[in-house]
């Protein structure tokens, strides 16, 4: 039996040795991109260049200690404190960060936030074994040491995220309303990854960014879904984000990362290529039949603005003068486009500051306000890498997420909270803040449950329903 028990702790002293041997590696040999990782994380980058050291150090010091056998059993308990500590640091960020940073090297690149937490929590029940079998003090005794372990990490992190929570609070007062009656209806997507193509009335069009040649129709009285293949002519180009876009009985497949622009018309589903001239893009939104509003990246001022193609001429012009620069034009400038077909205005607005632009079909005609929250600037530090690449260091606060306009409406998804609004409420809400687009002021919110706090992939209104989308879902709501 002690053989066995021993077998285990020399086991697990192996396992934890090759863990922190190869995530200490693949740090070292990544540093730069794991400091800029850490910089992403809203609770490590105030300290990120200090912690960026300080991890890889006391990885490595954990291998020595349990490369030793008198110095193993406090290298088990240095392992089970470290894997608490990424543990609840993992949960704080899933929980309670209003930004989910990118990965921080090692088996995290490999793993999902939550599985890698599931990974972390199966590593400290497997270290507190071990430690309860090779501990020679008394098991009662090791009740308050390993208490200790677990609370001085969660507190030391729990503390450092408080001021976080604040400050992405704002000064402002919402004013919600209630405009549906009791009547909630739900209806289950077969898969994830999906998104809003388009609409005709309560015809709803669906597309999936995995499955991206298929496209579900949901039938107005929200009951049924029909999934059909849109059929190319041309299946030889290469392509990475396929997106479909609907302006009934109109649709198009696009990818900006290839210079090819399908269309059809339904009931057909057959596409056909049209070529734009080596016009690479970011975002697309269909103005009407063979034309399109889109954001590029203009090759002379490396800098994002929007444009407008007309397939049928093969002729697109940029427009230098509608999106404004605050820092590099590329990330400060990161919004989403919007489109009122009635009143042929197109609308762009910014993520990461408090700002919506408006303009005509021509991109002239320019309009600008402002949303409620006073995030006027965007809060964006950049590192270019010794690789050429250019990255974020600090996640900036994303204020405006999703938008859909209707009949002089715009309906914005809101990521901050107004004066008075808990974290915790909010976090198990989608706000919804409306503007009026005509006298450019906001008018009042929509605030609905979502207390499984599911992912919004988009937003839809029409004249009876609001719908809401999340990744397997369809939320409608009905309008009193």
């Amino acid at each position: 039996m002690k053989t066995i028990r021993s077998k285990f702790v020399i086991g697990t002293s192996y396992f934890f040795i090759l863990l922190f041997c190869y995530a200490a590696v693949s740090k070292v040999f990544d540093f730069e991109n794991f400091q800029v990782q850490l910089a992403q994380s809203p609770l490590t980058n105030p300290y990120s260049v200090v912690i960026s050291y300080l991890v890889i150090v006391v990885e490595l010091i954990i291998v020595i200690l349990l490369s030793s056998s008198k110095l193993r059993l406090l290298g088990l308990h240095a392992s089970f404190t470290l894997m608490v500590f990424f543990t609840v640091y993992i949960y704080v960020i899933l929980n309670y960060s209003d930004n989910i940073p990118c990965s921080c090297g090692g088996i995290l690149e490999k793993m999902g936030w939550f599985e890698h937490m599931i990974f972390n929590i199966l590593c400290s029940a497997i270290a507190l074994l071990a430690i309860v079998i090779s501990s020679k003090t008394k098991k009662v005794k090791l009740i308050p040491i390993m208490s200790g372990e677990i609370i001085i990490p969660s507190l030391l992190l729990l503390s450092s995220f408080y001021p976080i929570i604040k400050q992405n609070q704002g000064s402002f007062v919402r004013k919600v309303t209630e405009p549906f009656t009791s009547e909630i209806r739900i209806i289950e997507l077969p898969k994830s990854n999906h998104y809003f193509a388009g609409n005709k009335s309560d015809t709803l069009f669906v597309a999936n960014s995995k499955t991206p040649l298929l496209l579900t129709t949901v039938d107005p009285k929200f009951k049924s879904l029909k999934t059909e293949t849109i059929k190319l002519d041309d299946y030889s180009l290469r392509f990475r984000s396929v997106r479909i876009n609907v302006v009934y009985p109109n649709f198009s497949i696009t990818d900006g990362k290839v210079p090819a622009i399908f269309e059809g018309k339904f009931p057909s589903l057959n596409v056909y290529k049209a070529d734009i001239d080596n016009l690479y893009f970011s975002k697309l939104l269909p103005l009407g039949q063979h034309q399109y509003v889109f954001r590029a990246v203009i090759t002379k001022t490396k800098e994002s603005e929007l444009g407008i193609l007309n397939t049928s001429l093969k002729d697109y012009m940029l427009q230098p003068k509608v999106l404004e620069s605050e820092i590099d034009g590329i990330f400060d400038t990161d919004g989403n486009i919007s489109v009122d077909l009635k009143s042929k205005r197109i609308f762009y607005t910014y993520l990461y500051r408090n700002e919506i632009v408006s303009t005509d079909f021509n991109l002239k005609n320019i309009e600008r306000f402002n949303t409620i929250d006073s995030f006027s600037n965007s809060n964006i530090k950049l590192k270019k890498l010794s690789n050429g690449q250019t990255k974020l260091i600090k996640l900036p606060q994303q204020v405006n997420v999703y938008q859909t306009v209707w009949r002089d409406k715009l309906y914005n998804i809101s990521n901050i909270r107004g004066k008075n609004e808990s974290f915790t409420d909010f976090s198990k809400q989608i706000v919804v803040d409306i503007y009026d687009v005509e006298k450019k002021k906001y008018l009042y919110s929509y605030a609905f449950k979502n207390e499984s706090k599911s992912a919004v992939k988009g937003i839809l209104r029409t004249k009876k329903y609001f719908y809401v989308l999340s990744s397997d879902q369809i939320g409608r709501y009905t309008f009193k």
